[in-house]
């Protein structure tokens, strides 16, 4: 029989050596393996000489650019439409979700 005091002991082996089971070798990790940290990398590092494919070059203007360089520098720039939003009044349906 089992001192009492040896039981948690004895529990505390077993389960530390069925966490060890769960460990992979070196070399047995999916191919995939760091994948997302890959493609956040991607995502967020800016592509000094990105591949537009064919067709798909961004295209610019010299003279578009040089007018807007001068309105900057005169102070005369075409200020953009200001943005508009739309009003509405919601059904019962659309509300909150509170319940009446």
């Amino acid at each position: 029989m089992i001192a009492p005091f040896r039981i948690p002991a004895v529990l505390l082996g077993l389960a530390a050596a069925a966490s060890l089971g769960a460990c992979a070798e070196p070399g047995e990790t999916s191919p995939n393996f760091g994948a997302a940290v890959r493609h956040n990398m991607a995502v967020h590092i800016i592509n000094p000489a990105p591949d537009y494919g064919p067709g798909a070059q961004p295209t610019g203007s010299g003279r578009r650019q040089a007018l807007a360089t001068e309105r900057y520098a005169t102070g005369t720039v075409i200020r953009p439409p200001a943005p508009s939003t739309t009003t509405g009044a919601l059904s019962k349906s659309e509300g909150s979700g509170a319940s009446e």
